[in-house]
């Protein structure tokens, strides 16, 4: 739901689409929570949404770890212990989790095993659209944005016939953390306020709701009804700053001519410039982005200081996109493009903030070689994240998809809405207080270990949450 609610509707009522929903974790960070929560989002999916029990995969993994790292930044087949005190995949009775069905056996908690689910997975699917959680706050979430981002990467420089549309939304900024101004007239288009991302305006894809996930009568509206649904997480009290009139993505181009080329350099590591990641992160459990080593940068010693990419066939080269990083005030990175049809392009001092240098040029016909050359690096940056290059200057959305761009809001006011939204905005105000003074029981057993294992005999505790709850 916080991935893309909205569209997801879309696609599911849609019969030109086929969808298939993937879980990566169980959401079991409280053990006894597991397969509630599990069960709650089947519920949703197959009742609300429509989709097939058949196209949702669990993979099975821990919801968080114990110890001080996360799965994401360990190595190789080291094993580690979920929260919920597991060390191996599962799923629930009735289905079981991706691995079990495909291979008959669970995988084991380590980053290799997590990898090769998700890129077997993804490669057994071969969905014409991925829409994939972003970098955000959620420890969870950064690794599945960065897993995801490395996974499309090795399948793309192996199916050269396969470009998806890679949609990317952050779960938190403007969804979880979002405004809470559902009740708020004139209605307002999601505002974001994640800084540092990687992406610019041309990325920004807003796509607006249906009627029936946009009415401003909170009641009726799908994606409150789907809030209701997941009791474990009272997700219905974030509705008034989950539910908009649009949903914001960013999209990642696919149809990058370098995964198809040969690259070599004349030092340093040249596979990080077309590994589909912006950047990469050393920890994803802290708050501040470590970045890690995700770059390429050529040796101090190196007199060449270039990178040759070298294409079998010979390509129309209209763009180049590079990422870098470093200290935006301190370091300096610049080079030169030459192309074999005889133009040199010169960079200048780039930005090393993360975002895109983009260079459009006039086209170039038959290019079969293009060299990167360094011609001045100071300080100490960390080098070229990402080169992309391509032979239109734009990449189109799909005609579906283009159809679905929000424009405005489409909803005639009127006294009638205006008091609606007024009494709807004072109940669930109301409720959500109520609520939260008197809670459900997921909250209780959270609060309270002794009650996890029982379904009855809340009253006491709830009393006994209220007086610590005044007292604090």
């Amino acid at each position: 739901m916080l991935v893309g609610g909205g569209l997801l509707k879309i696609f599911a009522d849609s019969a030109r689409y086929e969808v298939y929903v993937v879980f990566t974790t169980n959401g079991d960070h409280y053990a006894h929570e597991g397969e509630v929560r599990i069960r709650e989002s089947f519920h949703v999916l197959t009742k609300l949404y429509g989709i097939e029990e058949s196209h949702i995969y669990l993979l099975g993994y821990g919801n968080e770890w114990k110890g001080t790292t996360h799965l994401y930044n360990e190595t190789g087949h080291k094993v580690l212990t979920s929260l919920g005190n597991r060390r191996e995949t599962f799923g629930i009775a009735g289905h079981e989790e991706y691995r079990k069905m495909k291979s008959g056996r669970h995988s084991v908690y380590c980053r290799d095993e997590f990898k090769q689910d998700l890129q077997e997975l993804l490669e057994d699917v071969r969905a014409d659209i991925i829409m994939a959680v972003d970098y955000d706050k959620n420890p969870d979430h950064k690794a599945v944005s960065l897993m995801t981002e490395e996974c499309i990467g090795e399948l793309l420089r192996k199916m050269p016939d396969y470009r998806p549309v890679v949609l990317k939304r952050y779960g938190y900024d403007g969804v979880w953390k979002g405004k809470a101004d559902f009740f708020e007239i004139p209605r307002r288009r999601t505002l974001l306020t994640q800084e540092n991302t990687p992406y610019d305006a041309e990325d920004k894809v807003c796509i607006a709701m249906p009627p029936e996930c946009s009415t401003p009568h909170l009641r009726r509206n799908f994606l409150y009804r789907a809030a209701r649904c997941y009791r474990t997480q009272e997700a219905w009290q974030k509705a008034d700053e989950i539910i908009n009139i649009d949903e914001v993505f960013w999209k990642r181009r696919t149809d990058n001519l370098l995964y198809e080329a040969v690259i070599e350099a004349s030092s340093g590591k040249p596979e990080y410039i077309r590994d589909f990641k912006l950047f990469d992160c050393a920890d994803v459990l802290q708050k501040e982005l470590l970045i890690k080593e995700c770059a390429w940068l050529p040796d101090i010693s190196d007199q060449e200081k270039e990178i040759h990419m070298h294409f079998q066939a010979p390509k129309r080269v209209e763009r180049i996109n590079i990422y870098a990083l470093g200290r935006q005030e301190e370091d300096c990175l610049s080079g030169e493009l030459l192309f074999d049809t005889g133009m040199c392009l010169q960079t200048g001092n780039m930005c090393l903030n993360g975002k895109k240098n983009a260079f459009l040029f006039k086209a170039q016909e038959g290019v079969r070689d293009i060299r990167f050359r360094v011609n001045q690096c100071t300080g100490n940056p960390i080098g070229i994240t990402q080169i992309e290059v391509f032979s239109s200057r734009e990449d189109a959305l799909p005609e579906d998809l283009r159809q679905l761009v929000f424009e405005k809001d489409w909803l005639p006011y009127n006294g009638y809405t205006r008091m609606l939204m007024i009494i709807e905005n004072l109940v669930f105000q109301f409720r959500k207080k109520v609520s939260r003074w008197i809670p459900n029981k997921y909250v209780l057993k959270r609060r309270y270990p002794e009650l996890r294992e029982k379904e009855f005999g809340f009253f006491g505790y709830r009393i006994r949450y209220i007086r610590e709850h005044l007292k604090s």
